[in-house]
């Protein structure tokens, strides 16, 4: 599909030509969905490794003898991978490109992946586990960026949503894919160390597509727009002129433009310099270091600290009692198989871990996976609708509603008495917290003016890191003692972050901003760039 005549009217071809006119005179076609498939997939495997521990450690914990605590502490050697790597993707691909890093990243995460599927004790778990994460931070960094850089400005917010809407769905195939692979009978050994069992080659079939995307990669170019900020125009300029013949089946010469526009920079000018990749790092690191220090300056620090807390009180609650929750489901089915004749409680179910049942399965349950089923399916529906609802109200309205939602599903599950409810329960909390953490990151990005956009975004998601792994600590340390602790420890998290969520400045809303919350972020964003330490306008730190 190429571009249209009045497009290319309105735009004089002579003079040379923004990056945003210019890529879309690129036409959309064959290139962009062949791209949109690889970052899709990508946004897949990243879900995947966030939620998969869910899954393949309660079989783990029956094989290898791990403690509840155990368990929570390969939660959080994930989520302190995560954290460790949350600037350095960023500045890494500021350096190096888009293309190198997820490249780079999702070969070794693949390979780690299969050594992990090996392992035969909790160390090499823990150390896989936190490779894992410290590698998943690279796409989660960097690939709504390298997606959005090749879309023209009219389709890239829906484009970006959509992309949200494939992280949740990977926790919809994640229970699939264990209902498919988890209940097969497949036991053997070869030698003494390397064993195959279903809970193993769950994770390999896992692995499999993450490296065959890595090299996917390899065919698919770096981010033209990088290219153009680090002084590459030439570069950039034949790699739209590829993007257009293989959308318009004409030949690259035909493409239009002749010259790009070097007046777009995402970075600073002396970046565009030769300088070596250590030194290039180093600059970038230090403009890095002043961003952040404008988010701890007024105007934004009202913002930055609200925004924060509440990332941590969502973080704390998805990706704490949400990965818990199978183990939930678990311990419900068991309770009522061994006493069939009592009122089941949530403060009964401490004694019922995986290790102390004597009738300990290596598999995981049917009944268990077919919940995480429904839980996935909920959140799927729920985050389509809330994407639409979320057009139309304040841009507070949705997180607002689904952290409440979150809040007081968590609060009911001390007083669930039977396994279906416990399903309800779980569904509604799932689907609102997932919901809720996506429209947090737009939260962020509406509230945050554009210099200082993506360093934000890092620095949240770095406090949201550090609430799930807090979480995952106290889920193991009392799930074998008194599981309601945390479960109560959820609740009031996340109702303090409902009551944060209500004092989002109303001003800086989409409802507002087609009225007068464009002045107010220009006047915030002149007032940054006058700042000695920001001199120019950098988007893509993350």
């Amino acid at each position: 599909m190429g571009a249209s005549d009045n497009q290319r009217k309105s735009i004089n071809l002579e003079e040379p030509v923004g990056f945003d006119d210019a890529i879309t005179l690129t036409g959309y076609g064959k290139f962009h969905y062949e791209c949109l498939v690889a970052c899709a997939i990508c946004v897949v495997t990243l879900g995947f490794q966030n939620g998969i521990t869910s899954y393949i450690f309660p079989a783990a914990q029956c094989e290898l003898g791990l403690e509840s605590s155990q368990l929570g502490f390969l939660n959080v050697a994930f989520l302190i991978g995560g954290m460790s790597s949350s600037f350095f993707w960023g500045i890494l691909a500021d350096a190096k490109g888009r293309k190198y890093v997820l490249m780079t990243s999702l070969l070794l995460d693949a390979s780690i992946t299969l050594l992990l599927s090996v392992c035969n004790n909790v160390i090499c778990l823990t150390i896989c586990r936190f490779l894992n994460g410290f590698l998943m931070g690279a796409p989660g960094s960097i690939i709504f960026s390298y997606a959005g850089e090749f879309q023209p400005p009219k389709l890239l917010s829906g484009i970006i949503c959509a992309a949200g809407l494939f992280f949740t769905s990977s926790w919809l195939l994640l229970p699939i894919l264990a209902w498919a692979i988890l209940p097969l009978n497949v036991h053997f050994t070869i030698g003494s160390w390397f064993i195959i069992s279903p809970w193993r080659l769950y994770l390999i079939f896992i692995a499999i597509p993450e490296g065959i995307l890595g090299l996917w990669f390899i065919r698919l170019p770096e981010s033209p727009k990088y290219l153009l900020a680090v002084g590459k125009a030439e570069e950039a300029l034949d790699i739209l002129r590829n993007i257009f013949a293989a959308n318009s089946g004409k030949d690259p010469d035909d493409y239009p433009v002749k010259k790009l526009s070097t007046n777009e920079t995402i970075v600073k000018e002396d970046y565009s310099k030769d300088y070596g990749t250590l030194e290039k790092a180093i600059r970038i690191l230090q403009e890095v270091w002043n961003q952040i220090k404008c988010l701890f300056k007024s105007p934004l620090l009202y913002m930055t600290f609200l925004t924060c807390t509440i990332m941590f009180t969502n973080m704390f609650g998805v990706f704490g009692l949400g990965l818990w929750l199978p183990e939930l489901f678990i311990r419900f089915q068991r309770y009522a198989e061994l006493h069939p004749n009592e009122t089941i409680s949530v403060s009964k179910l401490a004694t019922l871990s995986v290790v102390k049942n004597q009738t300990c399965d290596a598999t995981f349950d049917l009944s268990v996976i077919q919940n995480t089923v429904f839980m996935g399916i909920t959140s799927l529906i729920t985050s389509g609708f809330c994407g639409y609802i979320s057009t139309k109200v304040s841009i507070k309205t949705v997180p607002f509603v689904c952290m409440l939602m979150g809040g007081l599903a968590s609060t009911s599950i001390y007083w669930l008495r039977s396994a279906t409810q416990n399903v309800i329960v779980a569904c509604i909390f799932q689907a609102s917290m997932i919901v809720a953490n996506m429209s947090l990151s737009g939260v962020v990005v509406e509230l945050f003016p554009t210099n200082v956009g993506g360093i934000a975004i890092c620095l949240v998601m770095f406090i949201g890191r550090m609430g799930a792994m807090t979480s995952n600590i106290v889920f193991g340390l009392l799930m074998d003692k008194h599981c309601e602790i945390p479960i109560f420890a959820v609740a009031i998290n996340v109702l303090l972050g409902t009551l944060l969520c209500w004092f989002i400045p109303t001003s800086k809303t989409k409802e507002k901003s087609r009225k007068t919350s464009s002045i107010d972020r220009r006047a915030i964003e002149i007032s940054l760039v006058t700042m000695p330490e920001i001199k120019t306008e950098n988007t893509e730190v993350s």
